[in-house]
């Protein structure tokens, strides 16, 4: 076209990227650039072909954040708020070394940020072992006219994914095909960690008792924290500890606990609660209520035999795409 490969990227940085104190992963340690695309475009492809273009220009991506409800809402299927955007996010001093003239029009003094960055760089993303996965909730949304066809219905287990699906020439084939295989693993027709009051996630739970369990009534159980920790029953279901925080933290930042998870456990082990369950046993979702606050959660387990039996009907895969039917 006779653009510039810096010019194209200088004018796509400039309206775009993000060097934002929030965008420093977990800490101050690994600070990242931050390419932003709108979710409105639906352009997964796009995505997968700049973010493919910048690893052939040299860059090493570290992580890529698609507009889908299994990158955003990976554990509470019924969470409305997964519609935010692409990122491609690259860890500062790798970009700087490749890329360091499409910033310089921004007027945050990049070299001072790259200084803070602690963190070794990411291995190629072909070379990549992936760390263990947490198992993906089916979302309400799974099937929205939001999202393009080519991802629309399908579940994917990591960002790496949907590279691996849509075609990037960079993805670790090998390591997405292993979680492919492992599937039964990796996917819940139920919430896995589901917050809020007692109030709302009741009708939820009520709603997932008469869709799935219409033979069973809606039992309830007391125990305190402690117990619910140790006991072997529920050491299968996933989101119980970050529940648990959830239900004592002293502050909340939105849904989420402030302070040590570690903590606030230890200093609640002798707290009661009330625990839901559909059916006599505990081979069923939990619904998990702080009586004293009005906090709730729902968890499951992966192992549930209704799961694996809807894992084994309505999950189909071809190659490395697992689809809903």
């Amino acid at each position: 076209t006779g653009i510039s490969v810096e010019s194209f990227l200088s004018g796509i940085f400039d309206a775009r990227a993000s060097l934002t104190a929030s965008h420093r992963r977990f800490n101050d340690d690994a600070p990242v650039v931050s390419l932003e695309i709108p979710g409105s475009t639906k352009n997964f492809k796009f995505v997968v072909q700049l973010c493919s273009w910048l690893t052939d220009l040299g860059s090493v991506t570290d992580q890529i954040l698609y507009n889908h409800p299994n990158q955003h809402s990976g554990s509470d299927p019924d969470y409305k708020g997964w519609k935010k955007g692409f990122k491609i996010r690259f860890l500062v001093k790798s970009f700087l070394e490749k890329h360091s003239f499409a910033l310089q029009a921004k007027s945050i003094d990049v070299t001072k940020i790259e200084k803070q960055q602690k963190k070794e760089e990411q291995l190629p993303c072909y070379l990549r072992r992936l760390k263990q996965v947490s198992p993906i909730s089916i979302h309400c949304e799974q099937n929205s006219e939001e999202l393009p066809e080519e991802v629309r219905n399908k579940i994917f287990f990591h960002y790496h994914h949907f590279c691996a699906v849509l075609g990037c020439p960079h993805a670790p084939i090998d390591e997405i095909a292993k979680l492919v295989k492992n599937k039964n693993l990796l996917i819940n027709f139920f919430p896995r960690l589901s917050k809020g009051t007692s109030k709302n996630l009741k009708n939820i739970f009520i709603n997932i008792q008469l869709s799935f369990f219409p033979d069973k009534e809606i039992q309830k159980h007391k125990f305190i924290v402690k117990n619910l920790i140790t006991d072997e029953t529920f050491k299968s279901f996933s989101g119980l500890d970050q529940g648990i925080a959830y239900l004592f933290a002293p502050v909340l930042n939105g849904k989420r606990h402030t302070g040590s998870m570690k903590n606030i456990i230890k200093d609640s082990m002798e707290k009661e609660l009330l625990i839901m369950t559909i059916g006599e046993d505990f081979d069923s979702p939990l619904l998990i209520i702080n009586i004293s606050n009005d906090r709730a959660y729902i968890c499951s387990s992966v192992g549930n035999k209704l799961n694996q039996e809807l894992i084994n009907k309505h999950i189909k895969t071809n190659n490395l795409t697992v689809n809903i039917v």
